[in-house]
């Protein structure tokens, strides 16, 4: 699993072939968050958006809101 920022879109590669892309304007949405408040915001705008399937590999990720923000504040995280 790893993020990784593509122009002006995060995508949160989960395995081969499988990725979530987050939307420009949920990015600049993290980036002016504290990591505290990903997931209120994750859980009340994101998740709600994706798709079943992305649903599915969103827990699959076990990515932490710390991760996330990390990510989003140097553009790329790999573990």
């Amino acid at each position: 699993m790893r993020l990784e920022r593509i122009r002006d879109m995060l995508v949160l590669h989960i395995a081969a072939g499988k990725s979530i892309a987050f939307r420009k304007e949920w990015v600049e949405q993290l980036r002016a968050l504290p990591y505290e408040q990903y997931g209120d915001f994750l859980k009340d705008t994101i998740y709600p958006a994706l798709t079943e399937e992305e649903r599915k590999l969103w827990h699959k990720s076990q990515i932490s809101n710390r991760a996330l923000h990390a990510a989003l504040q140097r553009r790329v995280y790999d573990p």
